[in-house]
């Protein structure tokens, strides 16, 4: 019956196509799942610990913090086995999330008294530092979710994916409704400290959820096929070869522009609804709430479309088409969020159109947007799935994240005209976003047609 339903969703699936997606749907829904736990609490506690004003500053500082990590993560790709890095990562981050979850509850333990001979050294930053430590903590902790998309697009074919991607997405939302319900129902009763460290369970089932999968499925050797195609053994590769390989290679380059721009535009909207949301609901544990049902409601619509939308969309009309819808959608909440700021709307219903927007641009950003880029990895030689894809998704994403940042503190004391501002620069974004949009489409459907690698 099962099969019979998986089947009618998603394609016809064989039966070692739905074990092998279905364990894989689990590891990932955990690790998504305590990500969103924990990113709906991360402005709270930043905004308690240090302020909300500074977030800009954080967003832009994370790039060089995530870089950082890309570069060790870049390394151990050559040094580890592909799943023997679940095994090293999510036991660094359990115990980071252990100290933390102290922490943040005991964060004058871990402030330099004035009396201290470092503390005129320090007195530049602003707020408590494990506000800082707690922001960039979460931040690099995407480390695990590309991790993960890496190593399923090197045992996965492209016809496969098409049918098994959408199946990882719906379970994945899964997981992210319920990550941010857990802050919306047990921030107020145990606090956000106690649910930081319950991130640090969560993230040490992963490993025992992947050394399952390497005993229950067979390899596809999928990797090994494509790295048969390259006609000459490559030597290791240092720490920026990710780099090189996106500088050098047009489409690389066109994965990273659809991988990442969207985050110029979330991060400027984002940035308003918080603002104004930090003035409405005065408590750190109110605003978790608020932020959990935003998650919520993210990740409801992402369900949803996951659910009815992704795989249809892809099998019927082509991954070229999926690269172009999501553009055209978020230009068209851009021009409906430029009427509400021209009809005068009051502050409270600006926040809940952002809202709104929000859910949809990050909605099917993770439904529709996030699969179909996974899938361009698929002709790529493992340099690309893993060195080049960590730099796109973490230094690249934060990358957008910062420009988007830069313009948000240019107008952080000024909202109306952040607005105006920022949907202009937003819908230029867009525009560049569909021509890329729709080249890369062209470029993987001759790859496939051509049987051909992308080294």
């Amino acid at each position: 019956m099962l099969s019979r339903v998986l089947r009618a969703l998603w394609g016809d699936m064989s039966s070692k196509e739905i074990k092998k997606f279905s364990l894989l749907a689990c590891i990932i829904t955990i690790i998504l799942g305590n990500y969103w736990m924990l990113r709906v609490m991360k402005n709270p506690i930043f905004h308690d610990l240090v302020g909300m004003e500074f977030q800009p500053y954080a967003k832009m500082t994370s790039i060089i913090v995530v870089a950082f990590v890309i570069l060790i993560y870049s390394k151990l790709v050559d040094v580890f086995e592909k799943h023997t890095l679940f095994y090293l990562f999510c036991s660094i981050y359990a115990v980071l999330f252990f100290f933390l979850g102290f922490a943040t509850s005991h964060a004058e333990m871990f402030s330099l008294q004035e009396s201290s001979a470092l503390y005129p050294y320090f007195t530049w930053i602003p707020g408590k530092f494990i506000g800082w430590l707690t922001y960039f903590s979460f931040e690099s902790s995407s480390l695990l979710i590309i991790l993960f998309w890496a190593f399923v697009a090197s045992v996965t074919k492209a016809e496969s994916a098409k049918k098994g991607y959408a199946l990882i997405v719906m379970c994945i939302q899964i997981g992210t409704i319920c990550g941010p319900a857990v802050v919306t129902n047990f921030s107020p009763k145990v606090g956000a400290p106690v649910l930081v460290a319950f991130g640090g369970v969560l993230v040490l089932i992963v490993p025992f959820l992947v050394k399952l999968y390497m005993v229950a499925v067979p390899s596809e050797d999928a990797e090994e096929h494509n790295e048969s195609e390259v006609a000459k053994k490559k030597p290791k590769t240092g720490f920026f070869e990710g780099l090189r390989l996106i500088a050098t290679n047009p489409y690389v380059m066109g994965i990273l522009v659809v991988s990442v721009v969207y985050e110029i535009i979330a991060t400027i909207l984002e940035f308003q609804m918080n603002m104004i949301a930090k003035d409405y609901f005065l408590s750190r544990d109110a605003f978790a709430v608020f932020q959990g049902k935003y998650g919520m409601s993210v990740n409801a619509i992402s369900l949803i479309f996951a659910l009815l939308g992704t795989s249809f969309f892809m099998r019927k009309f082509g991954l070229r088409f999926c690269l172009i819808v999501y553009p055209t959608v978020i230009a068209i909440v851009l021009f409906v969020l430029l009427g509400i700021n021209f009809s005068g709307a009051t502050n409270p219903q600006i926040m809940w159109a952002l809202f709104g927007s929000m859910v949809a641009v990050k909605g099917l950003s993770y439904a529709l947007n996030n699969p179909t880029k996974e899938v361009m990895y698929i002709p790529t030689t493992k340099d690309i799935r893993y060195k080049a894809k960590g730099w796109i998704e973490s230094f690249g994403g934060r990358s957008s994240k910062g420009i988007g940042a830069t313009i948000t503190a240019s107008f952080a004391k000024n909202l109306p005209a952040l607005l105006f501002v920022g949907t202009v620069i937003s819908l230029g974004v867009v525009g560049v976003w569909l021509v890329v949009a729709n080249m890369l489409g062209k470029k993987f459907n001759k790859l496939q047609e051509t049987n051909t690698i992308v080294e």
